[in-house]
């Protein structure tokens, strides 16, 4: 699991803990990425296709240190919107399903 991750502003670049429970820079007010040590990430594609479909499924790009908790969350499908599609123009509008 990851743990070596940073929090780094997206406006001025100042750098925080990862453990620092924080949304916005302190500094520049801006929101704040997650970035990961990806050469330090080794995992599969095919480790991640043998899982469920869920958030947990990419865990190693978690910005989580705990172990998986769940309800199951994740998976929900497209519906293709055909007709509104048809409407504006639009022949392969997608809608994701979030209930």
């Amino acid at each position: 699991m990851v743990t070596m991750y940073r929090l780094v502003c997206v406006g001025c670049g100042a750098e925080y803990p990862a453990d620092e429970v924080i949304y916005n820079c302190t500094k520049c007010g801006h929101l704040l990425a997650v970035k990961y040590p990806l050469d330090e990430i080794h995992v599969s594609k095919k480790t991640w296709e043998k899982r469920p479909l869920s958030v947990w499924r990419y865990r190693e790009l978690l910005p989580v240190t705990i172990p998986p908790v769940t309800l199951h969350e994740g998976g929900t499908p497209l519906y293709h919107l055909t007709t509104i599609g048809k409407e504006l123009g639009l022949p392969h509008l997608y809608a994701k399903h979030e209930a």
